[in-house]
């Protein structure tokens, strides 16, 4: 008899927000139950230590108290949100020993703290899209944001919105960081009833993507489609097939091939919109770093400024 293979660990980072619990519905519903650990995260703030030093002063001293019910209060609502969550959570499938919760206090930033717990041996991170200021998160880049810069040895899972759990759409170029990211998504979710398409485009003028290449179809091709199929069904096959091989269903696996203009982009997103995929899967493009060097104002950067009712995973 096989043995059952070791639960993805799935870090889930919580502040209370709208937004933090609609990102806890979504792990709730597109991670299998039976291959998935889930661990609820909350960094805390502490504020004590600052109204110590202020009680010394009276001036303060009736303030300091409203602030020390605040913080209070603060903490209620979080080891509440925790609670039903995981009530939510056993709901959906999982069992107890398969939900934990974290509520370090804050030592390096809440960003800092959350990048240095996704190093303790997780296999995804899934964030609310904004947080409780969204002027804050407007005005400065939101924490969602800074982690998909930081964090590339696992996949970030930005959700925004109310998105459908059960469809995701693969942008796939057949490149090594899309083929990781099928593989990844694969790995997570592979056992599940969900319907992935891998979606590939190419552009009006004949150009399309495939590996680290760029492809013109000839002026005086007589099957253009047949050219692209002959260029890329092997990646997509392989995809394919890896799909398969993580449990998932070959009625489930759909591909479809989209001429569209030079600005991918929109057209993953809007396909996304239209079909009722509520997530998009982006990987990085072979080993060149993300935010820094490829994808700065290109295709990724662009989906995740688009797609604010939709989770973006970057893989």
């Amino acid at each position: 008899m096989q043995a059952c293979a070791p639960p993805h660990n799935v870090l889930v980072a919580v502040d209370g927000s709208e937004q933090s619990l609609r990102a806890i519905r979504y792990a709730a519903n597109v991670f299998p139950p039976d291959r998935t650990h889930i661990v609820l995260f909350h960094v805390q703030a502490q504020l004590f230590e600052l109204f110590s030093d202020l009680d010394a002063y009276p001036h303060y001293k009736r303030r300091v108290t409203d602030l020390k019910r605040w913080a209070t209060e603060q903490k209620m609502d979080i080891a509440n949100t925790m609670d039903s969550a995981v009530v939510y959570f056993k709901q959906k499938g999982f069992a107890e020993s398969a939900i934990s919760v974290k509520t370090p206090d804050r030592k390096l930033g809440i960003t800092q703290d959350i990048i240095k717990e996704s190093y303790e041996g997780y296999h995804a991170i899934v964030v609310g899209r904004t947080g409780w200021s969204r002027f804050k998160d407007w005005l400065i880049k939101s924490t969602a944001m800074k982690l998909v810069a930081k964090i590339k040895h696992i996949p970030v899972v930005v959700v925004g919105g109310k998105p459908d759990a059960k469809n995701l759409l693969v942008a796939f170029d057949g490149t090594h960081g899309a083929m990781k990211g099928v593989a990844c998504v694969a790995a997570l979710v592979g056992t599940s009833d969900h319907h992935l398409q891998l979606y590939s485009m190419i552009s009006h003028q004949g150009k399309f993507w495939v590996g680290d290449e760029e492809f013109f179809i000839p002026e005086n091709c007589n099957d253009p489609m047949g050219a692209i199929d002959h260029r890329i069904a092997p990646h997509l096959e392989e995809a394919r097939g890896r799909l398969l091989a993580e449990g998932m269903s070959p009625d489930r696996i759909s591909i479809k091939i989209h001429a569209v203009d030079r600005d991918r982009a929109p057209h993953i997103v809007q396909e996304a919109m239209d079909n009722h995929f509520g997530g998009v899967v982006l990987g990085r493009r072979g080993l060149i770093t993300f935010i820094d060097e490829y994808f700065v104002g290109r295709v990724s950067d662009r989906v995740l400024k688009l797609a604010d009712q939709l989770a973006v995973w970057v893989i």
